[in-house]
């Protein structure tokens, strides 16, 4: 597994859509409209941050994740939301509303680091993940599937639960729903006007406004600085040897905050070296082809860096940025 540019210009306003329900709160699809040359990874890249991401964009929209689509080909770009809680949420209304059944509370606390037995609280943030529908082209298990959309396989008990089913292990054609917690589209593509009072039952269409130019810039000044206290504790972590703390830092940062290209090889030149420490190969190569598509001549200096982290930086080198 392996997701820029800065601000959402008025030329992109046109590309976009929201599908909504009730609330703007409950979107949790944009609609882009593809330029010539545009790939399921160049997306995942620009909306997420993360180009690894694109498996969801290629499955999602059937098409391949190099494969380049067409000018005007519509492509559904899905995000996890933060919905603030109202008096009488609970965890079972909840998952009976976003997730499409009540049984899925469990599920849906786990999401949020929650105990199902735990008391919600009016204005209480939650996040409510999308779901991934995957479709096994071998038998496969759900470890696998779980390592594939989470990073690792501690959830397979989840997506096990998650979708009811008595064995852990998938056939070839069988369909799964994968609940999507910790992918979000990076702020600066997208800024949602405010929710209406009286909004109608059926989908709405929000506009997107830009920010001024002192306003944007200020927020980007305010960015860069958060963005570069976290680099900073997310480093000092990593010196100390803290090396399991590092990517969950890391990726807190890449889902709240929208990172400038410089930031994003930082971020993750600092996964690469981590994952190398817990011995993570694969996803530390995922992780050096993320920082060789925005830094391409980037030079690992022979007298600082390990033997071990230089090897995962070469298999990086080996496959073009962005290839599976």
């Amino acid at each position: 597994m392996s997701l820029a540019k800065r601000l959402l210009l008025p030329s992109l306003l046109g590309l976009l859509q929201i599908c909504l329900t009730a609330h703007v709160a409950e979107a949790r699809v944009v609609v882009y409209v593809a330029k010539a040359g545009d790939t399921a990874e160049t997306i995942a890249a620009d909306f997420y941050g993360n180009r690894s991401l694109a498996l969801l964009l290629a499955e999602g929209n059937g098409v391949a994740r190099d494969a380049k689509l067409r000018a005007g080909q519509r492509v559904k770009i899905p995000t996890a939301v933060t919905y603030k809680l109202k008096k009488g949420d609970t965890l079972e209304s909840l998952a009976q509303r976003f997730l499409e059944d009540k049984r899925r509370a469990p599920q849906l606390a786990q999401l949020n680091g929650l105990k199902i037995s735990d008391k919600l609280k009016e204005g209480q943030e939650l996040v409510i993940p999308f779901q991934h529908v995957h479709r096994a082209e071998t038998s496969e298990s759900l470890q696998a599937v779980s390592r594939a959309f989470y990073g690792d396989t501690s959830r397979a008990k989840l997506l096990q639960e998650f979708n009811f089913r008595a064995f852990p292990q998938l056939a070839k054609g069988d369909k799964i729903v994968v609940p999507i917690g910790h992918v979000h589209i990076r702020a600066a593509r997208l800024k949602v006007a405010t929710n209406p009072p009286n909004p109608p039952k059926e989908a709405t269409r929000p506009t997107l406004e830009p920010a001024p130019p002192q306003v944007a810039q200020a927020r980007e000044q305010e960015l860069a600085t958060r963005v570069g206290a976290s680099l900073k504790e997310a480093e000092r972590a990593y010196r100390e040897g803290g090396y399991a703390e590092v990517p969950g830092q890391l990726d807190k940062v890449l889902t709240a905050e929208d990172p400038s290209e410089a930031q994003l090889a930082e971020i993750f030149r600092l996964k690469a070296f981590a994952y190398v420490a817990l011995g993570m190969e694969e996803l530390a190569v995922g992780a050096f082809q993320e920082v060789l598509s925005r830094r391409p001549d980037l030079v690992l200096d022979e007298a600082t860096v390990s033997p071990k982290i230089r090897a995962a930086f070469d298999k990086a080198h080996q496959i073009a940025p962005g290839k599976p």
